[in-house]
């Protein structure tokens, strides 16, 4: 947990169910923040804010996406950029995670943390796979 802001601040549990049903758990479990339903494909402001988690649903209303507080669970962005920019990034723009770099072929647990993002590089310390919380 983050210095930044209080509360629980992620909800894996979310993804796959109904998006107002998500929103009225978030705001249930951490009253510090306002959670809000974002069809994908949408534009959002990109800045981190503790009192804000996006809800990104599905044409059908369902959480696709790990509910978060600040900015997102996925850095499609990073791919092709050198790990430890990935790393300073992740880190600037949600502090709550652990942002581990991990060289391909090395072996790492299996357990899925929702405070956790591997940094897949290659031997050239290029990010490989598109970083995830987990």
């Amino acid at each position: 947990m983050s210095a930044y802001c209080v509360g629980k601040y992620l909800w894996p549990e979310l993804v796959g169910k109904d998006g107002k049903y998500a929103v009225a758990t978030i705001d249930r479990e951490n009253p510090s923040v306002k959670a809000m339903i974002v069809l994908e494909g949408s534009v959002v402001t990109q800045d981190f804010r503790c009192d804000r988690v996006w809800v990104w649903v599905n044409a059908h209303g369902i959480v696709k996406r790990v509910p978060v507080i600040g900015k997102r669970s996925s850095w499609a962005g990073l791919s092709g950029k050198q790990g430890q920019v990935a790393k300073v990034t992740i880190k600037k723009e949600n502090p709550y995670f652990d942002a581990i770099i991990v060289e391909e072929g090395f072996v790492v647990p299996l357990d899925y943390r929702e405070d956790r993002v591997w940094i897949w590089v290659n031997k050239r310390g290029i990010v490989i796979k598109v970083p995830l919380i987990g």
